[in-house]
């Protein structure tokens, strides 16, 4: 069994057994800890990509001020390799809705074409498209979008099928070209303890939108793929509905237990640790403690969890390391 029919298999319930297959974010952590921490990953693994390709980045090259992006939203940045924050929003006045022109969808070449066929030889082919709800608050500022909702519903419903209609869905069926084993979406929707806005404004606005882009992903052969952070457990029987295949969630904020309860069967969980407290705080011990921990309570016997080793700086190196290990060698018995 390679990478990708391993992946495939889990998110499919369809009795992977043995090690649980598992995905490792890093880039501006091996600007800090260099080749020590490449070694470790590739000690490791991966089952998305050959972490042999992984290249060191020069630090100076993460260090920027500020920059403009493809939506004409102005980013500033206090963190080397860290998101910024939107310090100048294009619809921040709904009047420039009219004349504001969506941004070109980017198109996939030839050689991303052959470059996919190579990959799916081994690993699973990934694409993406850029978040929504995200964008919208990014567009008209997050004061402004969550006081819409209530005070200018039928402006937000403009920009929401613009936003689909000229970019999402057009940006879909472009990456679909590479025939995708899955594509990646999301938008983060909760803050530590509950949803970022009523569930039934969610239901009203947004649920139809990643309907629409869900039903695509699938149409083109596609699994999608979710990763919302913060407290979104109220709607995660919304994604099963949906028929979302894969939820990546800030699970560690949320009831654990519970949340595989409902999820078993119904849902891949990518289960994104506890980087806030214990991989940051603890000690290697601790973080192999609340792997397993976690891990021990989602998905069974047949799939349904895809481990996740999110690499930070602020995380000491020797938790790395555990952390590295223990995602990387957790296996799940076949009944």
């Amino acid at each position: 069994m390679n990478c990708r029919e391993r992946v495939l298999r889990a998110i499919e319930y369809r009795a992977v057994g043995g090690r649980v297959p598992f995905t490792i974010s890093v880039h501006a952590t091996l600007a800090k800890y260099g080749e020590p921490l490449r070694q470790m990953i590739r000690k490791a693994g991966c089952d998305f990509y050959d972490v042999s390709d992984l290249k060191i980045p020069d630090a100076a090259s993460l260090n920027k001020t500020s920059d403009v992006d493809v939506w004409g939203c102005r980013w500033d940045y206090a963190l080397p390799g860290k998101a910024g924050v939107v310090s100048s929003s294009p619809l921040e006045d709904w009047s420039n809705f009219k004349t504001y022109r969506m941004p070109a969808v980017p198109r996939v070449s030839a050689t991303d074409i052959e470059n996919a066929e190579r990959m799916r030889e081994q690993y699973p082919v990934w694409a993406s498209v850029e978040q929504f709800f995200q964008i919208m608050q990014n567009l008209r500022g997050t004061e402004n979008i969550m006081t819409d909702f209530y005070t200018q519903p039928e402006e937000v419903q403009k920009l929401i099928d613009r936003m689909l209609t000229e970019y999402h869905l057009p940006a879909i069926e472009e990456q679909l070209k590479l025939k995708p084993d899955i594509v990646g979406l999301g938008d983060e929707w909760g803050t530590q303890t509950a949803l970022l806005i009523d569930p039934k404004l969610w239901r009203q606005f947004m649920k139809p939108v990643y309907q629409r882009m869900i039903d695509r992903c699938h149409q083109g052969g596609a699994q999608a793929w979710f990763h919302s952070c913060g407290h979104t457990r109220e709607i995660l029987p919304e994604f099963i509905e949906l028929g979302l295949d894969v939820i990546n969630p800030q699970i560690s904020c949320m009831d654990v237990a519970e949340y595989g309860e409902v999820a078993r069967g119904k849902i891949t969980i990518v289960p994104d640790p506890d980087r806030q407290h214990v991989l940051v705080k603890g000690r290697p011990d601790d973080v192999r403690e609340h792997i397993r921990g976690m891990y021990d309570q989602l998905g069974n016997d047949k799939g349904g969890l895809i481990g996740l080793a999110p690499l930070e700086p602020e995380m000491p190196l020797e938790n790395l390391e555990a952390l590295l290990e223990t995602v990387s060698t957790y296996e799940r018995s076949i009944l």
